[in-house]
C-alpha cells in the first residue's frame, strides 16, 4: 500500500509539473505570437546584426517550439533564407542602417545557402556601407560567410577551423551482422551509394570517385572566392588550409586570413569610430529577425509570383517540419495552378529526395502546372535524386555552383531480422497460406528468388521512368541521361556542363526569369506553403517538442547521425534518395 501511495503521489507531482511547465511555455509562445505583427522602430545610426549561427531554413520557421531553448525557456525566431536576403536588401537602402555586423561562430547551413547570403552582402556593400565580422571562434562555414566583410576580427585567444572538405562515413554492416540483421538491397546505379553504409564496411570505389570529384570542385570554388575577397592567391591559400597554418589567431592575422585579433570591446570601438559616435555611447544593434518585420511584404499588385518551397526529405502523405509530404505538396501546387492571380511558379528545392512514389505524385502536379504557367526551378543546398526528379521538367533550372544535385538512381532496402529474433531473442515465426506468397511478411524472413525478382522489377521500372522523365524534361536522349545517371552526384557547376542545370544563379535570378517569362512588369512575391494558423502551429509544435529538445541536447553533428538512423527505420517503398553523407 505504501508503494502504491508513493507511485500515485509521484504521478500526481509529475502531471502537475507537466501542466505548470506547459502553461508557462504556452504563455511565452502566446506572448510572442501577440507581438508578431508589431513593426519595431529602427533608430538612426543603427547597425544590422546578422547572426546566422544556426541551420538557416529556406523559409522562416513559424513553429513556436522550433527555436525554443528549453534551458533558458526563451524562444528565438529562425529566420529563413528568403527573409534574410530581403532584410539585407532593405538595409542597403535604409538611411537608418549604417552597416552590418556578423557574429562568427558555428554555422551549420549548407554552402549554397551561405553563397546566397554572401552574394547579397556583396550587393549591400555597393551602397557604400560597411560589413564587419567578429568571433571568438569561427568554423569553416562561418569564416566563408565572413570573408565578404570589409574587416574580419578574431578574439586573440580564439581560433579558426578552416580545414578544407571531406567526410568520414559510418558503416553499419558489422553492427547488423552482430545483431543478426540481414539487409536485402535492390538498386539501380553503380553510384547510388545511399545504400552502402548498410551493406559494406568501407567505401566503394565509385563512391570514392564521386565524393572526391564533388569535394574537389567545392574546394576549388571555396579557394577562388576567399582568395578574391581576402586578396590571397589560391596556391598560398591552399597551403595555409592544407597545413593548418591559420588555426591560431596571431597566425591567421599574419597570413591575412583576418584583419585584427581584437576583443569584443575593441571591435565595438572600431564600429563606433566607423559610425562617428562617442566612445561612451552604445552601438544600436538591430537583430536581423527583428528588422525583418519592417520589410514590406505585400506590395500592391494583382499579379503574384508564387515561390513554392520544398525543404526537407520527400515522404508519402502530409508534410511536417523538415519533410515534404507528396500529398500536401501536390494539393498546394494544384491551388497555385488554379489561382488566376498566380502568373508564374518558382519551385525552390532544398531536398535530398526520399520516397519515389511521393516524388512522382509531386512531379505529376508540377507537369499540370507547367502547362498553364511558367515553372522555374531554383536549387538550394540540395536538389538530388527525388529532389532532382521534381526539378527536371522545369522551364529553366537555376543552381548555385556548390549545390549538390543529380543522383539519378533508385534503391530499396528490406531488412531480414530472422536471426535477431531466433538466436538473440528466442522468438520464432510460423506460416500458413493457401497461395505461394500469401503469407509474405517483410522483416521476419528472407525473401525467396521470386519475391526478390518482383521487387527488382519494380526498382528497374522506377529507374527507367526516372531517366525518361529527365530525358523529356531536359530535352536529351535517354542514352545520354543513362551516361550521367547511375546515381552519380554532381555539384551545380558540374551539372551545368552536363545539362542537368541551365544557369548558375540564386532565387532572385529565378524570380526575375519567371517574371520575364510571364511578361510581368509589376508583381508581388508570396512564399508557399501558406502559413498555418496559430492553433495549428501549437498542436503541431507540442508533437515536435521532443525532437527539438533532443536536437539541442545532442548538438548538430550527433543529431544528424541520430536523424539518419531514425530516417532508415521510416523508409517505405522505393527510394530516390541521395547519399546521406554529402551535406
Amino acid at each position: 500500500m505504501l508503494n502504491f501511495i508513493k507511485y500515485v503521489f509521484a504521478t500526481i507531482i509529475g502531471m502537475f509539473l507537466f501542466f505548470v511547465i506547459g502553461f508557462f511555455i504556452l504563455l511565452g509562445v502566446a506572448a510572442a505570437a501577440s507581438g508578431k505583427d508589431k513593426v519595431p522602430t529602427i533608430e538612426a545610426n543603427s547597425v544590422l546584426k546578422l547572426d546566422l549561427n544556426y541551420h538557416v531554413p529556406e523559409k522562416s520557421v513559424n513553429n513556436p517550439f522550433a527555436a525554443f531553448d528549453f534551458g533558458s525557456m526563451k524562444s528565438k525566431k529562425s529566420l529563413g533564407l528568403y527573409d534574410i536576403c530581403e532584410a539585407i536588401k532593405k538595409a542597403a537602402k535604409d538611411d537608418k542602417i549604417k552597416g552590418i555586423y556578423i557574429p562568427l561562430g558555428i554555422n551549420t547551413s549548407g554552402l549554397a545557402t551561405i553563397e546566397v547570403v554572401r552574394d547579397q552582402l556583396k550587393e549591400f556593400k555597393k551602397s557604400g556601407k560597411f560589413v564587419y565580422a567578429y568571433g571568438e571562434i569561427a568554423n569553416q562555414k562561418s569564416y566563408y560567410l565572413a570573408t565578404v566583410a570589409d574587416k574580419i576580427y578574431l578574439n586573440p585567444n580564439g581560433g579558426m577551423e578552416v580545414m578544407g572538405f571531406g567526410r568520414e562515413i559510418m558503416y553499419y554492416k558489422g553492427a547488423f551482422e552482430k545483431l543478426g540483421i540481414e539487409v536485402q538491397d535492390f538498386h539501380c546505379g553503380a553510384f547510388k551509394s545511399a545504400i552502402e553504409p548498410y551493406l559494406r564496411d568501407k567505401m566503394s570505389e565509385p563512391n570514392r570517385q564521386q565524393l572526391t570529384s564533388i569535394y574537389g570542385d567545392v574546394y576549388s570554388q571555396f579557394l577562388t572566392n576567399i582568395g578574391q575577397d581576402r586578396k590571397i592567391d589560391t596556391a598560398t591559400l591552399s597551403d595555409i588550409i592544407n597545413n593548418l597554418k591559420a588555426t591560431l589567431p596571431a597566425d591567421a592575422k599574419a597570413l591575412k586570413m583576418v584583419d585584427e585579433t581584437f576583443y569584443y570591446d575593441q571591435v565595438e570601438s572600431a564600429i563606433k569610430e566607423k559610425l562617428g559616435i562617442a566612445k561612451k555611447e552604445d552601438v544600436k544593434f538591430v537583430d536581423v529577425a527583428k528588422y525583418s518585420a519592417t520589410v514590406e511584404k505585400n506590395l500592391e499588385s494583382s499579379n503574384k509570383i508564387a515561390v513554392m518551397v520544398a525543404d526537407g526529405e520527400i515522404v508519402d502523405g502530409e508534410s511536417k517540419d523538415g519533410q515534404v509530404g507528396g500529398e500536401s505538396f501536390a494539393k498546394e501546387i494544384a491551388k497555385l495552378r488554379k489561382d488566376e492571380k498566380v502568373k508564374a511558379i518558382v519551385l525552390r528545392i532544398n531536398s535530398p529526395g526520399g520516397s519515389a512514389l511521393a516524388s512522382d505524385v509531386m512531379w505529376r502536379e508540377l507537369i499540370l502546372a507547367k502547362k498553364e504557367k511558367p515553372l522555374i526551378i531554383s536549387m538550394g543546398d540540395l536538389a538530388a535524386s527525388g529532389g532532382y526528379y521534381i526539378a527536371c521538367m522545369g522551364d529553366r533550372i537555376f543552381a548555385q555552383p556548390n549545390t549538390i544535385t543529380g543522383s539519378i538512381g533508385v534503391f530499396g532496402l528490406i531488412p531480414n531480422a530472422k536471426k535477431l529474433l531466433n538466436d538473440k531473442m528466442g522468438i520464432t515465426t510460423d506460416r500458413v497460406s493457401v497461395t505461394k506468397h500469401g503469407a509474405l511478411t517483410i522483416g521476419t524472413n528472407p525473401l525467396d528468388e521470386e519475391e526478390k525478382a518482383m521487387i527488382q522489377r519494380s526498382i528497374e521500372r522506377t529507374y527507367r521512368e526516372f531517366k525518361q522523365r529527365v530525358a523529356e524534361g531536359r530535352k536529351q536522349d535517354t542514352a545520354f541521361i543513362e551516361s550521367i545517371a547511375q546515381g552519380h552526384v554532381y555539384t551545380g557547376e558540374q551539372g551545368l556542363k552536363i545539362h542537368l542545370v541551365d544557369e548558375i544563379g540564386g532565387l532572385d535570378q529565378a524570380i526575375a526569369y519567371a517574371a520575364k517569362q510571364a511578361n510581368l512588369k509589376d508583381y508581388k512575391i508570396k512564399l508557399y506553403p501558406a502559413e498555418k494558423s496559430f492553433q495549428e502551429q501549437i498542436i503541431e509544435s507540442l508533437g515536435d517538442a521532443k525532437q527539438d529538445w533532443v536536437r539541442q541536447e545532442m548538438g548538430e553533428e550527433q543529431y544528424r547521425i541520430y536523424k539518419t538512423l531514425q530516417s532508415i527505420s521510416s523508409y517505405s517503398g522505393i527510394q530516390m534518395r541521395m547519399p546521406m553523407e554529402i551535406q
